[in-house]
């Protein structure tokens, strides 16, 4: 069908294709719904640039669990050659990435990459994804996804991936229906009444297409009626051609229909003819999904059955050949073979692990478990761990439990009391992500009670380092290093390098966390990520690479704890580790907010609480951020916030949850006046204050103790970036965060220095948008009989609904005018990083996720003209 309504979306692509030529990479999103045209625009698109680009696609399949990074390995076959030699090692999946990322980048030509189907995408290959995303403005790459919008409800893992993305770095595109007169003009043509073409196709191009094509006469009731009626037209090999390719979702191989039956040669040349199935790199598919699932719901449940049956015998005669775990699943399953599921199923789980892709494997090891009919214990109990460790790592924690007391239900029973004990460990784990501490402690301690008359062992080991970690994160120093030690020498003794590992990050993790022994205390965890990388110990290193940010973060070092965040991110989200990417995402929005850059950090935060299964203790700290995002700009309630961190940060009884968000109710009682924290929650709170080694964490608790209960207790060493006691002592604070790049605590300490630093105050607090803090201390310079006070917002900013800056209309004009970032940093005399600021903050305020969208926005609200 002659592409119509399409010219405009045409000229999107080629224009973006132009600035990939010419300037830098980009990523195009082209969303729609099933026929509505994404295929064919891409095809045309395609035409146009196969003579000056190299061009490759992958797509990603139907399946019940999808093939591990199907589209990247479709286009690695397409590369080859010997380009791309040994690149096919599943287990080492970043060096895969780099290796694919190199070698587009040595491409002589402008290169496409598409990615079809995205809606049906891994979890591996949705971190590929993001990973080559985030990385396109280095090449010059135009890299193009397709899906379907109205298949991506709202906790689909493809809207984390998006809204992950640098606005600068994608542009969405969304087909649109063909207008009501272009379908009634087409429909005239066949003799039809548009009226009616209209309402049965609702202008899907797919579905006007094929009412008007002649395969019956008259017009049918639905696009479904037409299908099935050009079906029962057809001889009987034709048919049972159809319905044998209907259940397979990603095409099959026409060498295996030769296979089953020889007469099905001539039955596919006759479909061919009929150009309903196609033949793409030697398999058979349908020319549109809606073909394929049409048939296969008209299939009795008898007839589906036996269709599966016969290609899961093929598909097992050639396993050893062609690999086919994730499709023997499929059929499988739908062939009610219950064992070759639960033989099956686990070893496409570890295949689908082995690149990252936990969820997969998590729902892969679910399978097994749900169709498994026997009684063996054993084999229970591997399929229980396995599941409950896959949902540990993807932050299914509520399901990580309930398998792992089943787990030690069953151990208990076979009297083993090693496994017993290690599965006490994991379930100590378990509960403690879930931020419930006393029973993370409950089994960590009766694990060591166990092990403690059996010989030494990497089991025992880990049970002293489990309660390292525990002790680390409640700051109990002495009770941490003790156990850790324990543990670091019987893994030495052992030589088990994880457990090492894993002992040095508690002990290390401790010690960074105070001032007198940070720097050695980083450099154990330098040691023990050195260790786990060397040994590929994934979950280890993530672990590590959050203490790392956290040692740096707390202890305001910020460009050492930038350099461990965007390291540690990218390596947890190459390999799928969720839990960990959560938990650094968190520090970032910590360091983002300290800097002073609050839209950036509330937007981290915001999509953190927003995640399904999101850890509880990941979940605390978001809360607290966007609690004092809140506060500070005084336009909403944070208490709902503060409350909901409150509830389960105390059940976790760890002081830093506990101390964090203390600190941030009492500065929301010095911004109201009132007071909201219970008196025994804040003596709680007191009592915890004396563990923190922190020089900063303690001097900011006593400091807003101090200025809102007027209470006080010994701190030590007082870091005097809190001291603003006198006018020369505010000075010098004011100093210290200014060199530390923090404008919030730069302006609490200038506003008690002289009336020149209470302006500078205010002015700062304006540029952060703080106006509960502006509003407050403009009113307190009135009181003390100080003139001519700044206004604050300026008629530029008043009169625009969004609240835009002048600045940030500014940014907004010469986005409109088709500039980048570099071009406006240089036409405004601004960096870069400036932009960027600006940029984040517009999009924040206009509620949209894009500049094109930002500039559709503003002109609405009549900010642009």
């Amino acid at each position: 069908m002659e592409l119509i309504e399409r010219a405009g979306f045409l000229d999107s692509l080629q224009s973006i294709f132009d600035g990939v030529v010419e300037k830098e990479g980009h990523c195009v999103l082209i969303g729609g719904e099933s026929g509505i045209g994404k295929t064919s625009l891409v095809n045309e698109f395609f035409k146009r640039r196969k003579f000056d680009s190299s061009i490759f696609r992958g797509s990603c399949d139907a399946l019940f669990t999808p093939r591990p990074l199907a589209p990247l390995f479709d286009i690695i076959w397409q590369l080859r050659g010997d380009t791309m030699n040994g690149s096919e090692n599943m287990s080492d999946r970043a060096a895969l990435f780099a290796r694919f990322f190199q070698e587009i980048s040595n491409q002589k030509e402008a290169v496409i990459v598409l990615f079809e189907d995205i809606h049906w995408a891994d979890e591996a290959t949705l971190d590929f994804i993001k990973f080559f995303a985030r990385r396109i403005t280095r090449l010059h790459c135009l890299f193009i996804l397709t899906y379907r919008d109205n298949e991506i409800h709202t906790n689909h893992p493809l809207r984390n991936v998006i809204g992950s993305l640098a606005p600068d770095n994608f542009t969405r595109i969304v087909l649109t229906p063909l207008s009501k007169e272009t379908v009634d003009n087409l429909a005239e043509e066949r003799g039809y009444r548009g009226e009616d073409v209209y309402k049965i196709s609702g202008g899907n191009p797919f579905y006007v297409n094929e009412i008007l094509a002649s395969y019956s006469p008259g017009l049918p009731d639905n696009i479904r009626d037409s299908i099935l009626s050009v079906f029962n037209s057809l001889d009987e090999k034709t048919r049972q051609v159809w319905e044998i390719v209907s259940v397979l979702p990603s095409g099959f191989e026409s060498k295996y229909m030769a296979i089953m039956e020889p007469f099905y040669t001539e039955a596919l040349k006759n479909c061919f003819n009929l150009r309903i199935l196609i033949e793409k790199d030697g398999s058979v598919f349908f020319k549109h999904e809606l073909y394929r699932r049409t048939i296969e719901s008209a299939l009795s449940p008898i007839a589906r059955l036996q269709i599966n049956k016969k290609i899961l015998d093929l598909f097992l005669a050639n396993f050893e050949r062609d690999h086919q775990t994730e499709r023997i699943v499929h059929h499988a399953k739908n062939a009610n073979d219950h064992n070759l599921v639960v033989q099956y199923a686990p070893i496409a789980a570890k295949q689908a692990a082995s690149v990252g892709a936990h969820i997969e494997a998590s729902r892969l090891y679910l399978t097994a478990i749900e169709y498994y009919r026997g009684s063996d214990s054993d084999l229970l109990v591997g399929l229980y761990q396995a599941y409950a460790y896959e949902c540990y790592l993807t932050g299914q924690m509520k399901e990580a439990i309930n398998y792992g007391n089943t787990t030690l239900e069953l151990l208990r029973e076979s009297g083993e009391t090693e496994k017993v004990a290690y599965g006490m460990i994991f379930l100590s784990r378990f509960w403690w992500f879930d931020g419930n501490r006393k029973k993370a402690e409950h089994f960590a301690k009766e694990a060591i009670d166990l092990f403690e008359e059996l010989p030494a062992s990497s089991q025992k080991a880990m049970a002293y380092s489990n309660m390292s970690h525990l002790k680390m994160l409640s700051f109990e120093t002495v009770d941490c290093i003790y156990w850790g030690r324990k543990a670091i020498e019987m893994a030495k003794k052992l030589n088990s390098q994880d457990i090492l590992c894993h002992a040095l990050t508690s002990v290390g993790g401790i010690q960074a966390s105070v001032s007198v022994t940070h720097a050695k205390g980083m450099e154990l965890l330098q040691q023990s990520l050195d260790i786990a990388l060397k040994i590929n110990c994934q979950e280890h290193a993530g672990r590590t690479f959050t203490n790392l940010a956290c040692g740096a973060v707390e202890m305001r070092e910020y460009s050492e704890g930038k350099k461990f965040i965007d390291t540690g991110l990218s390596f947890c989200e190459e390999r799928g580790l969720d839990s960990w990417a959560n938990f650094i995402l968190s520090y970032k929005a910590k360091m983002l907010l300290d800097l002073g850059h609050w839209d950036e950090a509330y937007a981290i935060a915001d999509r953190l609480v927003k995640l399904e299964g999101l850890t509880t203790v990941a979940r605390i700290g978001a809360l607290i951020i966007l609690a004092t995002i809140k506060m500070r700009r005084g336009d909403q309630d944070p208490l709902p916030l503060l409350a909901e961190a409150k509830k389960i940060a105390f059940e976790t009884m760890e002081m830093q949850r506990i101390v964090p968000l203390t600190i941030a109710f009492l500065e929301y009682e010095c911004i109201t006046g009132k007071e909201f924290l219970e008196k025994k929650d804040l003596d709680l709170a007191l009592g915890m204050i004396d563990k923190v080694g922190n020089n900063y964490k303690k001097s900011e608790f006593a400091f807003w103790l101090n200025k809102m209960r007027k209470q006080s207790f010994p701190v030590g060493e007082f870091y005097e970036g809190y001291n603003i006691k006198s006018p020369d002592a505010a000075a010098k604070a004011a100093t210290l965060w200014e060199q530390l790049e923090c404008p919030y605590e730069q302006a609490i300490a200038l506003f008690e220095v002289s009336e020149d630093g209470k302006r500078r105050a205010i002015a700062i607090n304006h540029s952060l948008g703080a106006d509960a803090i502006h509003e407050r201390m403009k009113q307190a310079m009135r009181n003390s009989g100080i003139k001519s006070i700044p206004r604050g917002a300026r008629k530029t900013t008043r009169s625009n609904p969004a609240m835009l800056t002048g600045r940030e209309i500014d940014v907004l004009q010469l986005v409109k005018q088709g500039m980048q970032n570099k071009e406006i940093a240089a036409k405004l005399f601004i960096s870069s990083k400036t932009v960027d600021h600006h940029i984040s903050a517009l999009l924040y305020k206009l509620e949209v996720s894009s500049r094109t969208k930002a500039v559709h926005e503003a002109i609405q609200l009549g900010i642009l003209k």
